[in-house]
This record gives structure tokens, sequence and C-alpha cells, in this order.
């Protein structure tokens, strides 16, 4: 057992590096896949080891077990921006959407009794986060001098990982208490904003560190605070409430951004606390509800307000305090409220091996109308989310878990506020997500959760599925370029980058030790090429490909010893390219866009190892070739392959 849960936290603790993107403000619905599926309801109800991130007292309702999975989250983003015949000089820009639309989230967990009272759990979660990766520069066009051309990307990517350490004690049969000590760590990075570090209006220079404000790469920051919780049962087991309080979690500062975030780069956890209800009318019936208060205004960075009224005449902004610029301690920030979430779940146990569930979970925007504007970067502005989930018990050591959320659509906009005067954004997601989870121990109550009704389930006997992250590389994208450039009659100069993150989800049938055929998704993220046009008109073009794709392939494997294999795949992909391509002449300055898709039917094939960790986990790492008519994109991931 401890050598399985040692790798498991290993494998989890290397793939938690990805980050996590949120949708309560920036704060995850919900601890787990299990509880998304419920609405991210778990103070009052939690059966999994993630539970214990949500309220540590639920310890002693998990038992003996480990969990570890992962969801795909897809988040779409747009916004559009105007400022009509402000002095600023900053013009229209229509609606853009942001880049980089899909993301992995892992997890992992374990817990276990050390007596019949004391317990002891370990989670590691992602807390949540913000990205936005928009193609063209809304804070550039018509901009002061010398401020990022239009086509230069803009954004921020933040990501939040927590690792709760966590003790519990059942103090009689009704009463439990726990405590966490919560470790931390932010990523952190802001690109695409050089407008600001050159705005200068009466004085008002916007920000008190212009070297420390954009493009300075990723920053970290550690930190840690305490989460206490309480569980009672009453009426036999049927009433269940519970209470947690999260303390602030203190961060180190972002040095690299103490121009950009008030107090000189501190962006810290904000305190929180809830209150839960779980109700069992029958015994394989769950209806649990959460109301859970996150103080964002409370740390400085989040919740300072930013410029509330527009810019005035001739470009002089209605705040003239320079102890408002960003980076010092009063300095502007996000200007976000304090949000109360509201989670409703309900789960149902259909047979001995079946339980159903779904959730539904609301919060109000925390940004105010007035402060749209800088939240463009970070628009957290979903407010409803509808959730889906099952548990299969596979047998009596593996549960296999899944959940679907949709979080709807909503929008922002406001006119006559401050730098752009107009800007509105809009934002939807959805989630899919999968965890597995090795029961050594059920704990008290979760079998007869179950329904009474005997099913023998499904046979998985010889199914796998899996997950790799690594990295991907755009071959002969520059040389490509210069090509089409040379078939119009122009010359040209190119630089690309290649190479970006890459990762896959897939799922196999094993037919024997020799042969399986596997299926999957694969993100190739994108990559970028800048082009200079030295005839017969001299200008400036800049590409962005992004590209991922759907395959099937059989994988052959060949074993050199009981543990290690050599493998091999070949198959046929269906690959969704996008170019996108904005244009400018340095004689008129004027600037021209194009996007176009690429979809085809191409050939993948690669090659990797394979070791067998446990029994049903393999660790494996694989190099791939997808074969693309002009380009080829490579592929080396590492990961883990789970069997059934």
């Amino acid at each position: 057992m401890r050598f399985t849960l040692k790798c498991a936290a290993l494998v989890s603790a290397c793939m938690a590096t990805f980050p996590a993107y949120a949708t309560n403000g920036y704060f995850l619905p919900g601890f787990g896949i299990r509880s998304q599926g419920m609405g991210g309801v778990g103070i009052a109800y939690g059966r999994d080891s993630l539970s214990t991130a949500a309220n540590p007292a639920n310890a002693v309702n998990t038992g003996m077990r480990g969990d570890l999975g992962f969801a795909v989250f897809n988040p779409e983003r747009h916004a559009a921006v105007s400022d009509p015949g402000n002095a600023a000089g900053f013009g229209f820009f229509g609606n853009t959407e942001s880049d980089a639309k899909y993301f992995l989230m892992p997890e992992m967990g374990f817990s276990m009794p050390l007596d019949d009272k004391l317990h002891i759990a370990l989670a590691v979660v992602g807390n949540g986060g913000m990205n936005t990766t928009y193609p063209e520069n809304f804070f550039s066009f018509g901009g002061p001098p010398d401020t990022p051309a239009r086509d230069a990307k803009l954004g921020v990517d933040m990501m939040q990982l927590l690792v709760p350490i966590t003790v519990a004690y059942k103090v009689n049969d009704n009463h439990a208490i726990g405590a966490s000590l919560v470790l931390a760590e932010t990523r952190f990075r802001a690109y695409g904003l050089e407008a600001f570090q050159l705005f200068d209006a009466g004085g008002f220079t916007i920000t008190s560190d212009p070297n420390h404000l954009t493009g300075q790469g990723f920053d970290y920051s550690y930190g840690a605070g305490i989460k206490l919780g309480w569980q009672g049962k009453f009426i036999d087991d049927r009433l269940t409430l519970g209470l947690t309080y999260a303390s602030r979690t203190y961060m180190t500062k972002f040095d690299k951004y103490r121009g950009l975030l008030a107090e000189q780069g501190d962006f810290d956890i904000p305190e929180n606390y809830g209150v839960g209800i779980a109700i069992k009318p029958a015994k394989n019936l769950v209806i649990a509800a959460d109301v859970l208060r996150i103080n964002y205004s409370k740390v400085a960075s989040v919740g300072n307000p930013g410029m509330s009224t527009p810019i005035g005449t001739n470009g002089v902004p209605s705040i003239t305090d320079p102890s408002k610029e960003l980076g010092n301690d009063n300095g502007m920030g996000f200007g976000w409220k304090d949000q109360t979430v509201y989670k409703f779940g309900v789960q149902y146990g259909i047979n001995n091996r079946l339980q159903l569930r779904a959730g539904y979970n609301y919060g109000a925007s925390p940004i105010p109308d007035n402060m749209v504007t800088f939240n463009l970067l970070a628009p957290a502005t979903v407010e409803r989310h509808y959730s889906l989930g099952f548990t299969y018990k596979a047998n009596e050591n593996l549960e296999v878990t899944g959940a679907y959320m949709y979080a709807a659509s909503n929008s922002q906009s406001a006119c006559g506020q401050n730098i752009v005067n107009c800007a509105s954004f809009n934002m939807h997601q959805n989630m899919f997500g999968m965890t597995f989870g090795w029961v050594l121990d059920p704990g008290p109550g979760e079998l007869e959760e179950y329904g009474d009704s005997n099913w023998g389930g499904i046979n998985f006997d010889g199914w796998y599925a899996g997950l790799g992250v690594g990295q991907s590389h755009y071959r002969d994208l520059a040389s490509s370029i210069d090509s089409a450039v040379a078939s119009v009659g122009a010359t040209s100069t190119t630089s690309a980058s290649p190479l970006s993150e890459g990762w896959k989800i897939y799922g196999g049938y094993q037919f024997n030790k020799y042969l399986a055929l596997e299926g999957g998704y694969t993100n190739l993220n994108d990559a970028h090429a800048n082009t200079t046009i030295t005839a017969p008109s001299a200008g400036t073009i800049r590409t962005n490909v992004a590209t991922d794709a759907w395959s099937l392939a059989a994988v052959g494997t060949y074993p050199i010893t009981d543990k290690f294999s050599l493998m091999g795949k070949v198959g046929a992909a269906y690959v969704l390219t996008e170019i996108t391509a904005s244009a400018t002449g340095s004689g008129s300055g004027t600037t021209a866009s194009v996007a176009v898709g690429d979809d085809s039917y191409r050939p993948v094939y690669g090659v990797g190892v394979s070791y067998a960790l446990l029994d049903n986990l393999n660790l494996r790492a694989e190099y791939e070739r997808f074969d693309l008519k002009d380009i080829n994109i490579d592929l080396i991931t590492a990961g883990v392959a789970m069997k059934f």
C-alpha cells in the first residue's frame, strides 16, 4: 500500500504543474471529479480522499483509499473593446476569441485511518486559476507610440495548486473534527501590456515599476495556510451538518510582476468559509447543499479597485494619485467583490455497482460592471454551472468516477468607465473528468449508498485508458511560410517559435500481449512565426498555427522483460488545423487579418516504451509524428495508462 500511494503521489505531483482554470471567481466549483458531478458540494458529504480538501473532517468517512484522475477543461472566452473619440488614442477593436481552449486538470489523493479515531489524508488539487491568450492585442491598437503591434499576443496565465495535509479526529460516533496544513503554489505570467509601460497622462503613469509589469515569463509563489472543519451526524445518520474555515494563505511575492500586482507583487489566496448539509431520505439517496463565502476583496491585488471613471480631457485620467499606480500598496487591482457560492447536489445508488449524481452551482460574478476593462485579462464571469456524474464499482477495490460540467454563457459590458471607454467579455465552459479510486477499506456507510439490486457489471477485461503530457514541435514551419511567400513572387525571411506544450488522452483495447487498438484526442497546441517581407514591397506577417487531432492506431508491443516493453504504432488522425495570419504594410501602416482552417485525414506513427509500475498501472514515454501536408508535428509525451 505504501508503495502504491508513493508512486501515485509522485506521478500526480509531476502532472499537477499544469494549470487549472476555475469558475467560481477563480476557484474551482469543487474538489475532485466526484464532487463536481454534484455541483461541487463537499462540506457535509464526501467519500473520496479528494473531499478532504473541502472539509478536513471528511477524512473520517473515506476509509483507506487512493484516488488519481484528471479533467479536460474547455473555456470559450471572447472580448471586445472600443474607445470612440477618446483622447487616449485607443480605438475600436471587434470581437476576439482567446486561444488555448483545452487544458488538463490532474488530481490525486489518499487517506487512511491510524486507529478507530485518528485519520490522516493528503490531496494534490488545483484551487483554480485564470488564463487568456488573445491573438490580437486590444491594448495596443491606436495607443501610445512604440506600443506592441496589434497582432502581438495579450493575456495572463495563473494557476494555484493546493496540497492539504490533513489530520481528522472522530470525537464520538456522531461528531468529527479535522485540520489541514495547506501548502500552496501559484504560477503566474502576463504579456502584451507594454502599452501601460509607456502610458503617461498628467503625471499618472499607471505603473510604479514599468520594468516589472509585463513579459517577464513565469514567476512562482509559495505559501501556506490552515483549514479547519467539523461534521456532526443527527437523526440516525440521516442528517449531516458541516462547517469549514480556511484562513488566508500567505504567499511569497511575484517579484517579476511587482509593477503589476498590488503590494509589490503580493497575491495571497483569500480566506473562505462555509456551511453544508446532507440528507439521506433513503440509504441510497443523498441530497446535499453547501454555501461558501470567498473574501476576494481582502486580497489587494484582486480586490483593490481599478479606474472606475473615464479618462478625462486630453487623456488625463480621473485618478491622479500616485499611490494608486499598479504595484503600490494601494495600487489598482481587478476590483473583485466578495463572492457567495451556492452548491446543490443529488446522488442515487442505482444498484450494487452504480451511482448517478447531478448538481447545480451558482455564484454571482465578483466583477463590478465599472471594473470590466482590466478584467478582460481574467473574465471570471460565468455564474451558473450544471453537472452530471457517476461512480461505477468495477470490483471490490476499483471505482471509476466520471463527470461532465457545463458553465452557461454569461456576458458583462460597460461604457464610460476606464482606459478603453467601452468593453465587454463573454465566457462559457465545458469540463469532462474521470478519476480512478483504489479502495482497500471503504469508509463507514459508503457501501450502503449503492443500491440493493445486484448487477453483474461490465466486463472491462483488456480495456485501458491513459494520458500523456509533454512537448510538441512544429517542424519546417519557417521554410513552409517562406515557400508560400515565394509562390506569389515575393521574398521573405521567417523566424518561428515551433515548440509548445502538448498533451493527449486515449483509450484502447489490448487483444493480446502483442497487439492493441487505440484511439484518442491530442492537443498539439500552437506555434508562431514572424515573417519579414523584403520585396516587392516591405511588410510583416505574423502567423499562428493551432492544431489538435482525433486518432485511431494499431499499437504493437514487444515485451523485453516482465515489466518493460517496447512499443510502436501506426494509424490515421483527423487533424484540425487553424491558421491565422496578420499582415502589416510598413509604408501604409494598414493591417489585414485572415483565418483559414485546414482539416484532413493524415497518417500518424510513433515509438515508445512502457513500464509496468503496478499490475494495472503502466508508465509510458512516447514519440509520435503527425504527418501533415506541408509541415510535420512531433509530439514527445510521458504519462500513465490504467488497465481496467
